[in-house]
């Protein structure tokens, strides 16, 4: 039988609850509710087609910058200081906005699908300095995210935040920049082994003259190699654009799209045959994403053993989704600095390569940070003292999520007619946080946790102790 034959087992809540935390942040009891009555077919036409459901948000202001260095050398060193400043400050608040968006949208997959895609063509603050850039990249990769391969691919190589990141804007006939012909295969498109040094350097010809200026893309024509190119085996006077096009031809390219992208919402490995099923699937569907997802969230495999709370939850997914879970509301900067502490520093990968996710998100140091998230979402409390830490970002993280502490509803969750009856608390809390049964003797041992505490400690103490469990670190 193959992965990707239509599922046809029987729709339950934990079912819906697998599809809501994969294709999003997770649900809260009534989304899973709703979505478990809806069915699959419904369920996974809503996730995917989010286009149709309404949402209204406004854009965070953003400074203007100088945009290039003989504007920068008008300035004074103070002026400079202030617009470095404000640069900084206008990056925070992007980072909240989206934020903001993951905890409160009605289109949880394009939110997804946008993070998806943020690691995959990724692109940092810390290279590209300029908010604006990367505000237009986060809504462009949110615009595309589930159309077409090819759109997005055109669109990020003439983006400006990337073609900054990436150095070509500085590629031109003279001296071609391999940087962006480089990650445009090996990261973005094919996978290394798949092209040789020769191909990479003809595609940098090909690429020659895309840059920017302000924020538009502009080919720079003085700059462009018109030459006789052969790349991937084709000969001819090639741009950037017929790069693109010659590199989807590739059968591939629709393959390690698709590996990567069963990786993020499936599970981490696929087999061989599974990853060509899904190549075809989706380079017969011209590389339309929309089909190819649906096609994936109703399969039989997206609801087998395999995929069920197999995955590693990504530190947005462990913050979005308990805080969801929870109803905390604090400043979006303490999520943030939870995500960066605990690994993913959103609008600042570690690399082009963006992040390895899976078993890298799990390490000693992490897993510490995790249940102190738990803790500082349940109690507002952080260990240790900053003040006696030594200065450092660290020190900074601390302050910056004590200044923020939270709030959250465990007392609607758990109400005292059901805090003081230690039984009925571990299942309240097993259902909300786990969304799954619990094995008889781990039940046995939170019920014991709870009657060993005073009611009015008990709801905190039980969700912090299953928030800490290595099944809650799983989705």
């Amino acid at each position: 039988m193959s992965g990707l034959t239509p599922f046809r087992g029987t729709w339950t809540k934990t079912l819906a609850a697998h599809l809501l935390n994969r294709a999003g942040f997770g649900g809260t009891p009534a989304e899973i509710d709703r979505v478990a009555v809806w069915g699959m077919e419904k369920a996974v036409d809503y996730l995917v087609d989010f286009d149709k459901v309404e949402e209204k948000v406004a854009s965070p202001d953003l400074p203007e910058n100088p945009e290039n260095f003989r504007e920068l050398r008008k300035l004074s060193e103070e002026e400079k200081k202030a617009l470095f400043r404000a640069n900084r400050e206008a990056i925070e608040d992007i980072r909240g906005w989206w934020i903001t968006r993951m905890l409160n949208t009605p289109r949880p997959l394009q939110e997804k699908l946008t993070l998806f895609w943020h690691g995959h063509f990724a692109t940092s603050a810390n290279d590209v300095k300029n908010a604006r850039h990367m505000f237009l990249q986060n809504e462009f990769l949110r615009r595309h995210c589930a159309g077409n391969f090819r759109d997005l691919t055109l669109g990020i190589s003439r983006d400006p935040a990337m073609l900054r990141y990436l150095n070509n804007n500085t590629n031109h006939k003279e001296h071609p920049n391999e940087n962006y012909a480089r990650e445009l295969m090996e990261l973005f498109t094919m996978g290394i082994g798949n092209y040789t040094e020769d191909d990479v350097k003809e595609a940098a010809r090909a690429f020659t003259g895309w840059t920017f200026e302000g924020d538009e893309f502009r080919f720079a024509t003085f700059r462009h190699d018109y030459g006789s190119k052969k790349f991937l085996g084709r000969t001819g006077n090639f741009d950037g654009t017929e790069i693109v096009d010659i590199i989807l031809e590739q059968p591939v390219t629709a393959k390690f799209i698709a590996r990567k992208l069963f990786a993020f919402f499936v599970a981490d490995k696929a087999p061989a045959d599974l990853v060509e099923e899904l190549g075809n699937v989706f380079r017969s569907g011209k590389y339309e994403l929309k089909p190819f997802l649906r096609t994936l969230f109703k399969s039989e495999v997206f609801y087998s053993a395999t995929s069920w709370r197999t995955q590693i939850k990504s530190p947005a997914q462990l913050v979005i989704g308990s805080a969801r879970l929870l109803g905390v509301e604090t400043n979006t900067r303490a999520l943030a600095v939870a995500m960066r502490a605990l690994g993913q520093d959103l609008l600042f990968p570690p690399n082009v390569k963006g992040w390895d996710g899976g078993e890298t998100w799990i390490n000693t140091n992490s897993l510490m940070m995790r249940y102190n998230l738990a803790r500082y979402f349940l109690t507002g409390d952080l260990p240790g003292n900053p003040r006696e830490m030594s200065p450092g970002p660290q020190r900074r993280a601390l302050h910056q999520m004590l200044a923020a502490a939270p709030s959250n509803k465990l007392d609607e969750i758990c109400p005292q007619s059901i805090a003081v009856d230690p039984e009925r608390v571990v299942d309240v809390l097993a259902a909300r946080l786990l969304q799954a049964p619990v094995e008889p003797k781990v039940r046995v041992w939170l019920s014991d946790q709870a009657r060993a505490v005073m009611s009015k400690e008990r709801p905190a103490v039980v969700a912090h102790l299953i928030m800490s469990m290595p099944d809650y670190q799983l989705c």
